[in-house]
């Protein structure tokens, strides 16, 4: 009886909770990413480093959920983020309502040869890393009626927002676009037409 107990106990646990391993590729790096999932929802609890076939590093990420059906593709990346030639990566940290879309990071250090949680980036959302003018393009979207791309230089290794571009609609329904710059820590309008 009791065995029998058990093993629905079992069955029943294996439906509300599963477990798999990701596997991403970098050059000689290799990501190995616990899965863990309920019912609908999936954090990633642990995110081993290695680096041929050695393992290096062994990261429990900060709180992190996304659906089961959420493509494996998008929620893990890797590229240069710091424009230093070497390979750091980020991990999706939830999926809001709207369409910004936030990230947790880690960027390599070669002094210590780990990568290290970076709380600095987590402002930038859907991030494009732009080597050659050593930028980072982070395009959003502010409710129906305006969306935008916000530019960020390294400065010391942190991101600083250096520049604002945005187009949405006024009360009167015209299209407007706006580009700002931060000057000595303040925007400032550098442009704005309305068609």
């Amino acid at each position: 009886m009791k065995k029998s107990i058990f093993i629905v106990l079992l069955l029943f646990s294996s439906k509300l909770f599963s477990q798999e391993i990701l596997k991403y590729s970098d050059g000689d790096l290799e990501f190995s990413l616990t899965k863990v999932c309920e019912e609908q929802d999936c954090q990633i609890s642990k995110i081993q480093v290695l680096k041929n076939g050695v393992l290096k590093q062994s990261i429990k990420p900060g709180k992190n959920n996304f659906r089961k059906t959420f493509p494996v593709d998008q929620l893990f990346l890797t590229e240069d983020m710091n424009f230093d030639g070497r390979t750091d990566f980020r991990l999706i940290e939830f999926l809001p309502a709207g369409p910004n879309i936030p990230y947790l990071y880690w960027i390599y250090n070669p002094e210590q040869d780990l990568f290290e949680a970076n709380s600095a980036y987590t402002e930038i959302i859907f991030p494009d890393f732009d080597n050659e003018k050593k930028e980072i393009n982070s395009t959003w979207r502010n409710g129906c009626c305006q969306h935008g791309r916000d530019v960020f230089k390294l400065i010391d290794g942190v991101p600083e927002l250096s520049e604002r571009f945005i187009i949405g609609h006024n009360s009167e329904g015209k299209e407007f676009s706006e580009h700002w710059k931060i000057e000595y820590g303040e925007f400032i309008l550098i442009e704005k037409k309305i068609e």
